[in-house]
């Protein structure tokens, strides 16, 4: 049987989130590399929660944008 996936409490996904935002912060570039996916995880529940994105996410200002795929297009 799968395991059931647990939702994430306020409280792990600010400390996790808070965890992967310092990696960066004092570490830089290195930092990223060291970020676990539960701290990209709750980085990205805590964009989510913030209420930044514009739109519905198939909206497409909210597509990925790939200048060097796009460039042959003007």
């Amino acid at each position: 049987m799968p395991k059931q996936i647990e939702p994430m409490s306020a409280d792990r996904m600010i400390r996790l989130a808070a965890s992967g935002v310092a990696k960066v912060d004092l570490m830089g570039p290195r930092g990223t590399t060291l970020c676990t996916m539960d701290e990209i995880e709750a980085m990205a529940l805590m964009i989510v929660a913030s209420g930044i994105l514009p739109g519905h996410p198939a909206d497409a200002a909210r597509q990925p944008h790939y200048p060097e795929l796009e460039k042959d297009k003007r």
